[in-house]
Protein backbone atom coordinates (compact mmCIF):
# COMPACT_ATOMS: atom_id res chain seq x y z
CA UNK A 1 0.00 0.00 0.00
CA UNK A 2 2.70 2.48 0.96
CA UNK A 3 4.63 1.75 -2.22
CA UNK A 4 1.46 2.35 -4.25
CA UNK A 5 0.99 5.70 -2.50
CA UNK A 6 4.59 6.60 -3.28
CA UNK A 7 4.21 5.68 -6.95
CA UNK A 8 1.06 7.76 -7.26
CA UNK A 9 2.74 10.76 -5.68
CA UNK A 10 5.82 10.24 -7.80
CA UNK A 11 3.66 10.73 -10.87
CA UNK A 12 2.88 14.15 -9.44
CA UNK A 13 6.56 14.92 -8.93
CA UNK A 14 6.54 14.33 -5.13
CA UNK A 15 9.58 12.29 -4.15
CA UNK A 16 9.61 12.57 -0.37
CA UNK A 17 6.75 12.02 2.07
CA UNK A 18 5.71 10.94 5.53
CA UNK A 19 3.11 8.17 5.62
CA UNK A 20 2.09 7.24 9.15
CA UNK A 21 5.32 6.17 10.80
CA UNK A 22 6.95 5.25 7.48
CA UNK A 23 9.22 7.92 6.04
CA UNK A 24 10.15 7.59 2.38
CA UNK A 25 12.68 9.17 0.10
CA UNK A 26 12.37 7.70 -3.34
CA UNK A 27 10.99 4.21 -2.73
CA UNK A 28 13.18 3.45 0.29
CA UNK A 29 12.09 3.69 3.92
CA UNK A 30 14.46 5.72 6.11
CA UNK A 31 14.65 5.80 9.90
CA UNK A 32 15.42 9.46 10.50
CA UNK A 33 12.45 11.26 12.03
CA UNK A 34 11.83 14.96 12.44
CA UNK A 35 10.51 14.89 16.01
CA UNK A 36 8.74 18.23 15.63
CA UNK A 37 6.79 16.82 12.69
CA UNK A 38 5.82 13.71 14.62
CA UNK A 39 4.74 15.72 17.66
CA UNK A 40 2.42 17.68 15.42
CA UNK A 41 0.79 14.61 13.89
CA UNK A 42 0.91 11.75 16.39
CA UNK A 43 0.44 11.17 20.10
CA UNK A 44 3.79 11.70 21.82
CA UNK A 45 4.93 10.51 25.26
CA UNK A 46 8.49 10.06 26.57
CA UNK A 47 9.97 9.19 23.18
CA UNK A 48 7.03 7.00 22.16
CA UNK A 49 4.83 7.90 19.19
CA UNK A 50 1.42 6.39 18.50
CA UNK A 51 -0.78 6.90 15.44
CA UNK A 52 -3.83 4.99 16.69
CA UNK A 53 -2.56 1.61 15.45
CA UNK A 54 1.23 1.45 15.65
CA UNK A 55 3.88 2.50 18.15
CA UNK A 56 7.41 3.71 17.42
CA UNK A 57 10.17 4.87 19.75
CA UNK A 58 12.39 7.76 18.67
CA UNK A 59 15.81 8.38 20.17
CA UNK A 60 18.14 11.13 18.91
CA UNK A 61 15.91 11.64 15.89
CA UNK A 62 15.91 7.99 14.83
CA UNK A 63 13.36 5.23 15.24
CA UNK A 64 14.71 2.27 17.19
CA UNK A 65 14.81 -1.06 15.39
CA UNK A 66 15.45 -4.67 16.46
CA UNK A 67 15.38 -5.76 20.11
CA UNK A 68 15.69 -3.05 22.75
CA UNK A 69 15.35 -2.76 26.53
CA UNK A 70 13.65 0.45 27.63
CA UNK A 71 13.34 1.06 31.37
CA UNK A 72 13.75 -2.65 32.12
CA UNK A 73 11.02 -3.76 29.68
CA UNK A 74 12.05 -5.72 26.58
CA UNK A 75 10.73 -4.40 23.25
CA UNK A 76 10.95 -5.62 19.67
CA UNK A 77 10.83 -3.36 16.61
CA UNK A 78 10.75 -4.27 12.94
CA UNK A 79 13.11 -2.90 10.29
CA UNK A 80 10.84 0.11 9.81
CA UNK A 81 10.93 1.00 13.48
CA UNK A 82 7.39 -0.18 14.31
CA UNK A 83 6.95 -2.01 17.61
CA UNK A 84 6.16 -5.69 17.24
CA UNK A 85 3.55 -6.05 19.95
CA UNK A 86 3.69 -9.18 22.13
CA UNK A 87 -0.10 -9.43 21.88
CA UNK A 88 -2.73 -9.02 19.17
CA UNK A 89 -4.97 -5.92 19.18
CA UNK A 90 -8.49 -6.12 17.76
CA UNK A 91 -10.12 -2.76 16.89
CA UNK A 92 -13.51 -4.20 15.87
CA UNK A 93 -15.33 -2.75 18.88
CA UNK A 94 -13.44 0.50 19.21
CA UNK A 95 -15.42 3.68 19.85
CA UNK A 96 -15.03 6.48 17.35
CA UNK A 97 -13.04 9.58 18.25
CA UNK A 98 -16.17 11.55 19.12
CA UNK A 99 -17.78 8.78 21.18
CA UNK A 100 -17.16 8.85 24.91
CA UNK A 101 -14.64 11.22 26.41
CA UNK A 102 -12.24 13.27 24.32
CA UNK A 103 -10.25 14.44 27.34
CA UNK A 104 -6.57 13.66 27.80
CA UNK A 105 -5.98 11.65 30.98
CA UNK A 106 -3.33 12.39 33.58
CA UNK A 107 -0.92 9.48 33.49
CA UNK A 108 -0.87 8.53 37.18
CA UNK A 109 -2.44 5.08 37.11
CA UNK A 110 -3.22 2.03 35.04
CA UNK A 111 -6.29 0.37 36.53
CA UNK A 112 -6.81 -3.39 36.42
CA UNK A 113 -10.33 -4.85 36.33
CA UNK A 114 -12.15 -8.01 35.48
CA UNK A 115 -15.48 -7.88 33.67
CA UNK A 116 -17.44 -8.97 36.74
CA UNK A 117 -19.63 -11.44 34.85
CA UNK A 118 -19.20 -14.64 32.85
CA UNK A 119 -18.67 -12.65 29.65
CA UNK A 120 -15.77 -13.51 27.38
CA UNK A 121 -13.60 -10.77 25.96
CA UNK A 122 -15.62 -10.62 22.74
CA UNK A 123 -18.94 -10.53 24.57
CA UNK A 124 -17.77 -7.82 26.95
CA UNK A 125 -16.25 -5.73 24.14
CA UNK A 126 -19.40 -5.96 22.02
CA UNK A 127 -21.61 -5.02 24.96
CA UNK A 128 -19.34 -2.14 25.94
CA UNK A 129 -19.39 -0.74 22.41
CA UNK A 130 -23.20 -0.87 22.28
CA UNK A 131 -23.81 0.62 25.72
CA UNK A 132 -20.82 2.90 26.37
CA UNK A 133 -22.69 6.11 25.58
CA UNK A 134 -26.08 5.54 27.26
CA UNK A 135 -24.50 3.80 30.29
CA UNK A 136 -21.41 6.03 30.40
CA UNK A 137 -19.26 2.98 31.18
CA UNK A 138 -16.30 1.68 29.21
CA UNK A 139 -12.61 0.95 29.63
CA UNK A 140 -9.73 1.31 27.19
CA UNK A 141 -9.04 -2.40 26.75
CA UNK A 142 -10.56 -5.82 27.36
CA UNK A 143 -8.38 -8.95 27.27
CA UNK A 144 -9.99 -12.28 26.46
CA UNK A 145 -10.67 -15.14 24.04
CA UNK A 146 -7.24 -16.71 24.43
CA UNK A 147 -5.16 -13.56 24.77
CA UNK A 148 -6.70 -11.06 22.34
CA UNK A 149 -6.66 -7.38 23.30
CA UNK A 150 -9.88 -5.59 22.34
CA UNK A 151 -9.28 -1.85 22.15
CA UNK A 152 -12.35 0.20 23.08
CA UNK A 153 -10.70 3.61 23.39
CA UNK A 154 -7.13 4.58 22.64
CA UNK A 155 -4.85 4.84 25.69
CA UNK A 156 -4.28 8.20 27.39
CA UNK A 157 -7.87 9.25 26.61
CA UNK A 158 -10.17 9.24 29.63
CA UNK A 159 -12.31 6.13 29.98
CA UNK A 160 -15.33 5.70 32.26
CA UNK A 161 -14.61 2.65 34.37
CA UNK A 162 -13.84 3.58 37.97
CA UNK A 163 -15.27 6.96 39.02
CA UNK A 164 -14.31 10.49 38.08
CA UNK A 165 -11.00 10.85 39.93
CA UNK A 166 -9.68 7.46 38.84
CA UNK A 167 -10.91 7.95 35.28
CA UNK A 168 -9.27 11.35 34.88
CA UNK A 169 -5.94 10.08 36.18
CA UNK A 170 -5.65 6.76 34.32
CA UNK A 171 -3.59 6.37 31.16
CA UNK A 172 -5.48 3.11 30.61
CA UNK A 173 -8.03 0.86 32.23
CA UNK A 174 -7.83 -2.85 31.39
CA UNK A 175 -10.56 -5.47 31.83
CA UNK A 176 -9.91 -9.21 32.02
CA UNK A 177 -12.63 -11.26 30.32
CA UNK A 178 -13.74 -14.63 31.64
CA UNK A 179 -12.50 -17.97 30.36
CA UNK A 180 -14.08 -21.36 30.99
CA UNK A 181 -10.78 -23.24 30.70
CA UNK A 182 -7.52 -22.98 32.59
CA UNK A 183 -5.51 -22.88 29.37
CA UNK A 184 -7.64 -20.02 28.06
CA UNK A 185 -7.24 -18.17 31.34
CA UNK A 186 -3.47 -18.58 31.22
CA UNK A 187 -3.30 -17.04 27.75
CA UNK A 188 -5.55 -14.18 28.83
CA UNK A 189 -3.59 -13.59 32.03
CA UNK A 190 -0.25 -13.53 30.23
CA UNK A 191 -1.57 -10.91 27.81
CA UNK A 192 -3.11 -8.93 30.69
CA UNK A 193 0.36 -8.72 32.26
CA UNK A 194 2.14 -7.95 28.97
CA UNK A 195 -0.30 -5.15 28.14
CA UNK A 196 -0.10 -3.57 31.59
CA UNK A 197 3.71 -3.65 31.62
CA UNK A 198 3.94 -2.34 28.06
CA UNK A 199 1.67 0.63 28.75
CA UNK A 200 3.23 1.36 32.13
CA UNK A 201 6.65 1.83 30.54
CA UNK A 202 5.26 4.02 27.77
CA UNK A 203 3.58 6.33 30.26
CA UNK A 204 6.37 6.18 32.88
CA UNK A 205 4.08 4.59 35.45
CA UNK A 206 5.83 2.52 38.16
CA UNK A 207 5.32 -1.24 38.01
CA UNK A 208 4.07 -1.32 41.60
CA UNK A 209 0.66 -2.74 42.48
CA UNK A 210 -1.76 -0.99 44.87
CA UNK A 211 0.97 1.02 46.57
CA UNK A 212 0.25 4.14 48.61
CA UNK A 213 -2.68 6.53 48.54
CA UNK A 214 -4.21 8.68 45.82
CA UNK A 215 -1.02 10.67 45.22
CA UNK A 216 1.06 7.52 44.55
CA UNK A 217 1.49 6.63 40.89
CA UNK A 218 1.40 3.01 39.81
CA UNK A 219 -0.67 0.03 38.73
CA UNK A 220 -3.94 -0.13 40.66
CA UNK A 221 -6.67 -2.72 41.08
CA UNK A 222 -10.30 -1.68 41.13
CA UNK A 223 -10.25 -2.80 44.78
CA UNK A 224 -7.54 -0.17 45.47
CA UNK A 225 -9.77 2.45 43.82
CA UNK A 226 -12.61 1.44 46.18
CA UNK A 227 -10.33 1.66 49.21
CA UNK A 228 -8.68 4.95 48.31
CA UNK A 229 -10.91 6.93 45.94
CA UNK A 230 -14.51 5.83 45.36
CA UNK A 231 -16.80 2.88 44.75
CA UNK A 232 -17.52 -0.62 45.98
CA UNK A 233 -15.77 -2.94 43.50
CA UNK A 234 -13.34 -5.68 44.57
CA UNK A 235 -11.93 -6.86 41.23
CA UNK A 236 -9.88 -8.42 39.84
CA UNK A 237 -8.78 -10.50 42.83
CA UNK A 238 -11.78 -12.80 43.13
CA UNK A 239 -11.57 -14.03 39.55
CA UNK A 240 -7.79 -14.36 39.69
CA UNK A 241 -8.03 -16.42 42.89
CA UNK A 242 -10.36 -18.87 41.10
CA UNK A 243 -7.44 -19.64 38.79
CA UNK A 244 -4.73 -19.78 41.44
CA UNK A 245 -3.34 -16.24 41.13
CA UNK A 246 -2.85 -14.38 44.43
CA UNK A 247 -2.34 -10.66 44.84
CA UNK A 248 1.32 -11.39 45.64
CA UNK A 249 1.72 -13.34 42.39
CA UNK A 250 0.01 -10.60 40.38
CA UNK A 251 2.32 -7.98 41.89
CA UNK A 252 5.39 -10.09 41.09
CA UNK A 253 4.30 -10.78 37.50
CA UNK A 254 3.62 -7.07 36.89
CA UNK A 255 6.96 -6.06 38.36
CA UNK A 256 9.09 -8.75 36.71
CA UNK A 257 7.13 -10.09 33.76
CA UNK A 258 6.13 -13.68 33.03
Amino acid sequence: MKRIVYLLLALLGITSLTYGFFHFHGSNAIHYVNSATLKGNHFYQNGWYYDGNDWAYVRNGHKLTRNRTINNVQYHFNQNGIQILPYRVNHQYELSANQGSTLQANNKYIILHDVGSEATGTQAASYMQRTAIPNRVYTNFIVGNNGIVYQIKRPSIVSWGAGTEANNNSAAQIELGRSQTQSGFEQDYKTYILLARDLAEKYSIPLTLDAGKADTRGLKSHLWVTQNLWGDHQDPYGYLKEHGISKKQLASDLANGI
